[in-house]
């Protein structure tokens, strides 16, 4: 049997050690970089994250412009991890509820994305089966923003998926006395209308 002299032994376990902690480092960063295709799907400010937040395939779509708010980068990268949800990977709704929460637990009241921050957060919550929570967070935002006619409409959709037509369409029309001129709004309550 071959004797390995003891620092050499050791020496050559650090540096795999080291390259393995290397490797999950860089899969740790790819993982949380945005990709050209998620890039694409994100609210268009989100393209004024720092470089480092782009994997090679998405760094041409960075643009120089200021992103609104507090702690945007957080939002922007909730909105990516809800994209990875819808794409299959369920855990990734998780991710996005704690990025969400950071945004509004950080920021002040003012920040203009506090509505749509508990909007998406409600619709990921939503994909968790979280009702409850979910259904807040929907109130939430209308609350912040009660001329949001998207989050009308998101809470109306969501109620038709569990089942609760009446809810979606008083929804609707509460979301149109706020925004009367909201084509979404007014082309849902035309369909579940016509669906009676």
């Amino acid at each position: 049997m071959k004797k390995f002299k003891l620092p050499l032994f050791f020496m050559f376990l650090a540096t795999l050690y080291s390259a393995s902690v290397l490797a999950d480092q860089t899969t740790d960063q790819n993982s949380y970089q945005v990709t050209a295709s998620e890039a694409r799907k994100m609210p268009p400010f989100c393209m004024g994250l720092s470089i480092g937040n782009f994997r090679e395939d998405a760094k041409s779509l960075k643009q120089n412009i200021s992103m609104p708010g507090e702690h945007t980068q957080h939002f922007c990268h909730a909105m990516k991890f809800l994209i990875r949800g819808d794409g299959g990977d369920k855990r990734s709704y998780e991710t996005a509820i704690q990025e969400f929460e950071y945004v509004q637990v950080h920021s002040t009241s003012q920040h203009e994305l506090m509505d749509s921050t508990s909007l998406y957060k409600a619709e990921a919550l939503g994909k968790l089966g979280r009702t409850g929570a979910a259904l807040t967070e929907y109130n939430k935002a209308i609350q912040l923003n009660n001329k949001y006619h998207q989050a009308y409409a998101k809470l109306a959709d969501y109620y038709l998926t569990l089942g609760m037509k009446q809810d979606a369409i008083d929804t609707i029309k509460i979301g149109l006395r706020f925004s009367p001129e909201s084509k979404g709004l007014k082309n849902r309550l035309h369909k579940l209308s016509a669906d009676k």
